[in-house]
């Protein structure tokens, strides 16, 4: 068994150190495997929102394609939110664009996720080199506990063999002490002594157990009379006390009919003390709700009194303004009547001399005096404008000063040739009132008569919106900007 584990001490030297170049071996091949799964997982959740996200563009995207094409030409531009018209097809073309880019992208993420889903060899191959390395590591654990225990095994070996050698030197010397020869006689004479003395011996040795354990024996016998002793006198003693109470079996059943009943009222009056508590504290809960609802309902009745006088205050300021506001149009529905009027019969050629206004600012178109109930939508284009204008004079008659701009937006759309020269005259006539009057109009037709003209227009060679000015009876001059396609 020695020679087996005698080269314990320089086995264990080398397990140890190969243990150890494993454990480094083990923690740089985890270290790499962490870093290697959390960039895989960092990928994989990019991938996952980067696809998200697209999905959700492309929704947007394709939700505004789709009301894009349910408007049409005449439709608002998604992103600016100006009328199309001819840029209809260029927003399309680029939304279908931007669906194909995003479908590409979205393909390519799905992919990339798909990819991604399983483990990649690259970590796969790590993580069984960390397996392997892991159980390795647990067998040279194991293995170098086995190597310590031979170690100290070893020692006690060699300890057990120092003993057992000098004992067989002893046993050398004492046979070499031994006379030489032998004598049958007395062998047999020494074996049956032996046999005599073997159950003597066997006596002995119970007696002298017997002889060992004396003192432990007299000491418990000792103490068993103490108590003894002691367990006597307490009889003794509690007998004297017996007699001097007088025990009666009668009156001891009635002392603990009395205790129980005693112990019976103590438990129901602590349930009541209980019960009384929690009546207490929900007593004082509802003490404190009520408090608290009395402040609240004063604070709204602090707030309602705020209210009723702001109330007052509102009501008294609505019929001041409306008392106002009647005696405003009171005093301005006849002159405002009076300068539509002026206005209708100036661009109607004198076919209608008389505009009125009810309450409610309806106005009423009259021909030689005679309301007319229906008119056409040309004719109530007029007196719109009418109305505007004398708005517009009022305006700056109360001003104080002159307005200097006055500016109209398609006030052309539903009047005839006559008209329109009949409204540019009246615009020219309110030189007096405005010091510059502007036009915005898509009629050509009434460019002749204007002092100075500046158009827009779309160039489809360029994609750009060109500004030109003209003043009157010239034809187009110089370009002034280009401005970029909307």
């Amino acid at each position: 068994r020695r020679a087996k584990i005698e080269t314990a001490p320089q086995l264990e030297e080398e397990v140890t150190l190969e243990l150890e170049q494993r454990r480094a071996m083990l923690e740089l091949v985890q270290g790499e495997l962490e870093a290697k799964r959390t960039e895989w997982v960092r990928d994989r959740q990019e991938a996952e929102t980067k696809h998200v996200a697209l999905r959700q563009q492309y929704a947007e995207v394709k939700e505004n394609r789709e009301r894009l094409i349910a408007l049409g030409e005449d439709g608002q531009c998604p992103i600016c939110e100006r009328t199309l018209e001819d840029h209809y097809r260029t927003v399309l073309d680029h939304l279908d664009e931007q669906l194909d880019a995003l479908v590409a992208d979205g393909k390519y993420y799905k992919s990339r996720l798909e990819q991604l889903e399983e483990m990649p060899p690259e970590i796969r191959e790590l993580d069984e080199r960390r397996r392997a390395t892991f159980e390795e590591v647990g067998k040279l654990e194991r293995r170098l506990a086995k190597v310590q225990l031979a170690v100290q095994e070893l020692g006690q070996v060699t300890r057990d063999l120092t003993a057992k050698a000098e004992r067989f030197d002893q046993v050398c010397r004492d046979r070499e002490q031994i006379p030489g020869g032998y004598d049958q006689a007395r062998h047999a004479a020494a074996r049956r002594e032996l046999e005599r003395l073997r159950p003597l011996d066997a006596r002995a040795t119970r007696l002298a157990t017997q002889l060992e354990r004396q003192p432990a024996l007299v000491a418990e016998r000792d103490r068993a009379a103490a108590g003894l002793a002691a367990a006597q006198s307490r009889i003794v003693a509690l007998t004297a006390r017996r007699n001097l109470l007088s025990f009666s079996e009668q009156s001891y059943a009635e002392l603990r009919a009395t205790h129980d009943a005693a112990a019976t009222e103590l438990r129901s009056a602590e349930l009541d003390a209980v019960a009384a508590s929690g009546e207490a504290s929900a007593a004082q809960a509802s003490v404190a709700r009520a408090e608290q609802a009395r402040a609240e309902v004063a604070q709204a009745r602090g707030k309602l009194d705020a209210l009723d006088r702001q109330k007052r205050l509102h009501d008294e300021l609505d019929r001041a303004y409306t008392d106002l506001r009647t005696d405003l149009n009171v005093q301005l529905r006849p002159e405002m009547s009076e300068l539509a009027s002026a206005f209708l019969t100036e661009l109607t050629d004198a076919r209608y001399d008389e505009l009125e206004l009810d309450d409610s600012y309806n106005l009423t178109v009259l021909e030689d005096g005679v309301p007319k109930p229906v008119i056409s939508g040309g004719e109530q284009d007029v007196a719109n404008l009418c109305l505007r204008l004398a708005i517009s004079q009022m305006i700056a008659e109360r001003a104080g000063q002159s307005f200097s701009l006055l500016i109209l937006d398609e006030v052309f759309g539903s009047l005839d040739e006559s008209r329109r020269q009949n409204v540019v005259e009246l615009l020219r006539g309110l030189g007096d009132r405005f010091e510059q009057v502007i036009l915005i109009t898509h009629v050509e037709q009434v460019r002749e008569g204007l002092d100075r003209v500046i158009s827009v227009r779309y160039d489809e060679e360029t994609g750009c919106s060109v500004v030109g000015q003209t003043e009157a009876g010239a034809p187009e001059g110089e370009l002034l900007a280009s401005l970029g396609a909307a």
